[in-house]
C-alpha cells in the first residue's frame, strides 16, 4: 500500500507520520509547503507559494499542480491535513476520478466553529475577537470545507473530542479519531534538575492571542519580583533552534485559551518537561486519566508556576510521567500502524 500525505505540514506532523509510515514497512511520501517552524525532514517540497505576477505564477501553478497530481496517480491512499493542494480542490477531484482511498486530517483554524467554541469556553469568547484567526474562523467557512471534503467521498480524521465537535454529522456519520503522533527517537529525555535554584520556563506561542501569550506574560512579571527563574520566547525560530531551547527549558507553559493542549505540549512532554496548560472542564474526561499537565486558567497561572518554580521534585516527577505518557499514547509508530489499519479498511 501506497500512502501520500499533502498539503500543510501542521506541527510537522506530515513528517512525523510519513517517516513513521515507512518505519512499520509501508510506502509512504510527503508533499508539502515548506515551513520555518516546522521539520521537513523525508518529505517533498511543494514549490512556493503563488506570490509571482503572470508568467512566473502560472509556471509555479503548474509545477504544483503536475508534482500534487502525479503523486496522487502513485499512491493507493491519500491523507489530505488541513486543506485540499490545489485551488478547487482539483487534487480532491482527481483522487476520486482514480479510485483511490480518501482521508481529510482536521486541525484546528481549518474547520473550528466560533460560536461553538465560545458557548463552552470563555477564554476562547474573550480573545477571538482581537485573535489572529478572527478572519479565518467561522460557521460559514467550516462548513464549506466540510462540505468541499464529504461531497467528494473523504473520510474525516481528528484528534481530540474538541474537533469532533465542529463536524457536521450529517455531512460525516462516520468520524476516526487519531492521536497526534510524536517520532519518540527524535526526543532524548532531558529531565529538569530537581535541585536546580533558577529554572528556565519556555512559551511558544505560535498565535499569541489564542494561545494565551498576554496572560502568560503577566504572571511572569507578577512572579519575578519573588522567584528567580529565566522566561524565554520562542517565536519565528528554525525549528532545530526552537527544539534545542524546548529540551533544555525546566517548565514549558503551552496555552490558556484554547482549551486543549497542542503538538507543541506533547513535544515537551517528549522531552520528559512538567507542562502548563489549560485543559477546560468539557474536555478533561476525554483524555486519559494519567494527562501529566497541569491544568491552569490566566487567573490561577502566577499561583500553579509559583509552586512549579518552588518544588523541583515535582517538576521532575512531572517530567517522567510526561515522557511515559507521550511513549503510552502518542508514540508515532503505535499511532502509525492504527493509520494503516484505518486505511486498509477504507
Amino acid at each position: 500500500m501506497r500512502i501520500l500525505h499533502l498539503p500543510i505540514n501542521i506541527a510537522s506532523q506530515i513528517t512525523t507520520t510519513v517517516r513513521a509510515l515507512r518505519d512499520i514497512g509501508t510506502e509512504a511520501r510527503g508533499l508539502a509547503l515548506s515551513g520555518i517552524i516546522t521539520s521537513n525532514t523525508g518529505i517533498e517540497m511543494l514549490p512556493s507559494q503563488l506570490s509571482g505576477r503572470g508568467v512566473q505564477r502560472v509556471v509555479v501553478a503548474t509545477q504544483r499542480q503536475i508534482k500534487i497530481l502525479g503523486a496522487i496517480q502513485w499512491a493507493d491512499v491519500v491523507h489530505w491535513h488541513f486543506q485540499s493542494g490545489l485551488r478547487g480542490a482539483l487534487d480532491v477531484q482527481w483522487a476520486k476520478l482514480l479510485g483511490k482511498k480518501r482521508v481529510i486530517e482536521f486541525w484546528g483554524s481549518d474547520i473550528r466553529i466560533p460560536e461553538i467554541e465560545m458557548a463552552d469556553n470563555p477564554y476562547y469568547a474573550a480573545a477571538f475577537p482581537q485573535s489572529e484567526y478572527r478572519d479565518l474562523e467561522s460557521r460559514s467557512r467550516s462548513y464549506a470545507i466540510q462540505s468541499k471534503f464529504a461531497s467528494l467521498g473523504v473520510i474525516p480524521i481528528v484528534a481530540d473530542a474538541q474537533m469532533r465537535s465542529y463536524l457536521r454529522p450529517d455531512l460525516f456519520p462516520q468520524v476516526h479519531q487519531v492521536r497526534q503522533r510524536i517520532y519518540l527517537p527524535d526526543y532524548t529525555v532531558q529531565l529538569p534538575s530537581p535541585s536546580l535554584a533558577c529554572p528556565r520556563l519556555v512559551h511558544s506561542p505560535s498565535a499569541p492571542i489564542i494561545k494565551g501569550t498576554p496572560a502568560i506574560k503577566a504572571a511572569v512579571e507578577q512572579l519575578q519580583a519573588n522567584y528567580a527563574f529565566d522566561f524565554q520566547l520562542i517565536q519565528g525560530m528554525p525549528h532545530q533552534q526552537a527544539q534545542q531551547i524546548m529540551r533544555e527549558c525546566d517548565i514549558f507553559i503551552d496555552q490558556l485559551v484554547l482549551g486543549v493542549h497542542g503538538l507543541a505540549a506533547l513535544e515537551a512532554m517528549a522531552y520528559g518537561k512538567p507542562v502548563v496548560c489549560y485543559i477546560k472542564p468539557s474536555m478533561l474526561s476525554t483524555y486519559p486519566p494519567d494527562l501529566p499537565i497541569v491544568n491552569a486558567t490566566p487567573e490561577t497561572l502566577p499561583a500553579v508556576l509559583a509552586d512549579l518554580l518552588g518544588d523541583g521534585n515535582r517538576r521532575y516527577e512531572l517530567g517522567q510521567r510526561g515522557r511515559a505518557y507521550v511513549e503510552k499514547y502518542h508514540d508515532a509508530h503505535q499511532v502509525a500502524k492504527q493509520l494503516l489499519a484505518l486505511y486498509q479498511q477504507l
